[in-house]
């Protein structure tokens, strides 16, 4: 049973700069738990506080019954994995597995034996007589993560370790975490600023953004029911753009206008509207690179300029481009689907493709619609 509650939170430095404010979370026994936010958000200095490399101004941090508080870093039985890990070149995966229980004074039978055991239990038998320099990142990543465990942690703190593996193995690396976390079942905190790698692994996440929490919750929920305009904004990558639209009366039912088309509001979201007030009012809308469908003008049969724009760059994340472009004086931009190719200038076609819209209210940024899921 590992279970990590943290209450009331801060963290306060000279000057009142203030790195975590009123920081709550509890975990579940063995959940995996990211932390996802921009760089010098808070996350960094949050997993240091936990794991007692850091003090904190104010708040309490319970690991199962015992308080942290006051228990120095090596007391915590908590393991954490740094952005820039390293394996020791001139040991062997065995030797580097092993090290940090010689350093905590373990014999060498019981050390050889948990080393061994884990090895089995991990399926790295093969490696261990392994130099690092012999592995490629990922069975590097694997064997970070292997000398973690072997401590037998109750908790295990991963500060954004996918950071430095190199781009093509990165996908790999996470579905190696997430199954070497899932066989040992230690409750984990992962800090990233990566939505997508926090969607990939995580069974909830946490969006943090100058040192206060967001919004907590699974990643469908995360995506499909952001709190407000900033818990929306700091999920994704490429961001998300907002415009501001009008909620309009169209004989029996309403409709919004996105990219120049009509766009009939479903009957759930219209009803909630009614009720809320917001016929007739304008409102933001939040607009995702998936929630948009584009086309080049050339293999279309659209040839008016309404709901038409220019592409200006396409950028490439996690081996998926996206096409950046402007539209009614916005930047926006849009996932390119497989099989369609486009290039800087090309005139594209716009489509808006989202079922149910993220409006929000353009004062006070606040979710107009809370759709239970």
């Amino acid at each position: 049973m590992s279970r990590l509650i943290i209450r009331n939170l801060y963290r306060t430095y000279t000057g009142h700069q203030m790195a975590l404010k009123d920081f709550k979370l509890e975990t579940k026994d063995g959940e995996l738990v990211a932390i996802v936010g921009p760089s010098e958000c808070g996350k960094s200095v949050l997993l240091r506080i936990i794991a007692g490399l850091e003090s904190s101004s104010d708040g309490t941090i319970w690991l199962d019954t015992q308080r942290l508080n006051e228990l120095g870093a090596k007391e915590r039985q908590v393991a954490m994995v740094f952005r820039n890990y390293t394996l020791y070149p001139e040991m062997n995966v065995f030797d580097n597995l092993a090290f940090g229980l010689k350093l905590l004074k373990y014999p060498p039978s019981q050390i050889k034996n948990r080393v061994l055991e884990l090895a089995k239990k991990l399926h790295i038998e093969n490696e261990l007589k392994k130099m690092p320099l012999d592995l490629n990142p990922v069975e590097q990543f694997r064997i970070v993560l292997a000398r973690a465990f072997v401590k037998e942690p109750k908790l295990l703190l991963l500060d954004d370790p996918i950071a430095q593996i190199p781009v093509e193995y990165k996908e790999q690396a996470l579905e190696e975490l997430h199954r070497l976390q899932q066989i040992m079942k230690v409750t984990t905190l992962f800090a990233t600023e990566h939505s997508k790698e926090a969607f990939q692994i995580a069974d909830r996440v946490v969006v943090m953004k100058e040192g206060e929490t967001l919004q907590i919750g699974t990643p469908k929920e995360i995506l499909e029911m952001p709190v407000s305009m900033s818990a929306a904004g700091a999920m994704i990558k490429p961001i998300i753009s907002f415009a501001e639209i009008q909620i309009q009366e169209k004989g029996e039912h309403l409709e919004i206008t996105l990219f120049g088309e009509p766009y009939r509001i479903e009957r759930e979201v219209e009803e909630s509207l009614r009720k809320k007030g917001y016929v007739d009012k304008i409102v933001t809308v939040g607009i995702r690179p998936d929630d948009l469908e584009v086309t080049c003008m050339k293999e279309s049969t659209k040839q008016d300029t309404v709901g038409t724009a220019e592409v200006k760059v396409i950028k490439e994340y996690h081996g998926i481009q996206y096409a950046y472009f402007d539209y009614n004086g916005g930047a926006f931009a849009a996932r390119i689907e497989e099989g369609v190719k486009l290039s800087p200038e090309d005139k594209i076609v716009i489509c808006y493709k989202n079922q149910v819209p993220l409006l929000f209210n353009k004062d006070t940024g606040e979710a107009i619609l809370q759709k239970k899921l």
